[in-house]
């Protein structure tokens, strides 16, 4: 199998913590122009998974419980029902009230990066969405069900996110009014699937600030 990826992507940054913590390698495939990507995937997004019969599987959560499910190592997605609709929780919240309004924030910042009130009015949908993941997120390092799960690999790519210009926006930093989100997302960066895999975001977003400095 192979996946198509963009290291920065918080999405595509899901699958490759899962196949991390279940000790497993994948090629990754760098998508090709928009056109020829619609060809591959007509959802046109990363991840897209190429299974071995050459069919093309996308969207990161449906990837992973298939890549739990067919891989060696051990399983992320609960079977007991409590665990698994803890850890279910965590991912819809994240993906519906966090992910949502994040990606139109970083879409006005790097389309109109000068109309701030635009990125401003943003800043209480995310804000939202953090509350609800401070919630409901666990209070002993993990995201739910007290151990490494589908969970742990969906949130921090997208807490990854949650500073930098979005605190520099807001005028503060968003997450720390969010005692057990913040405190989640210190103890979870020192897992090791999950710190290499936010290693190479932080390398792929300095890659591509240098080229927009470049091209100034």
């Amino acid at each position: 199998m192979k996946l198509y990826n963009i290291p920065a992507s918080p999405f595509a940054a899901r699958v490759r913590i899962l196949l991390r913590a279940k000790g497993q390698t994948m090629e990754m495939l760098t998508p090709p122009a928009p056109a020829e990507f619609r060809q591959i995937t007509p959802l046109g997004k990363v991840p897209a998974l190429v299974r071995d019969d050459g069919s093309v599987l996308p969207e990161s959560e449906v990837i992973c419980h298939y890549l739990d499910d067919t891989l060696p190592g051990p399983k992320l997605y609960p079977v007991d029902t409590d665990a698994r609709v803890a850890s279910e929780l965590i991912v819809r919240l994240a993906d519906l009230y966090f992910a949502v309004p994040l990606s139109d924030f970083f879409t006005q910042l790097f389309t109109a990066p000068d109309d701030r009130a635009a990125m401003q009015a943003i800043i209480p949908d995310i804000a939202r969405g953090l509350k609800y993941l401070d919630l409901h997120v666990g209070q002993d390092g993990f995201a739910a069900a007290g151990r490494f799960t589908h969970a742990d690999c969906a949130l921090p790519p997208m807490l990854f996110y949650a500073g930098g210009m979005l605190s520099a926006v807001a005028g503060d930093d968003l997450m720390a009014k969010r005692l057990r989100l913040a405190a989640y997302w210190q103890a979870i960066q020192q897992q090791p699937a999950v710190s290499a895999v936010l290693d190479e975001m932080r390398q792929a977003l300095k890659k591509y600030q240098s080229k927009l400095q470049a091209g100034q």
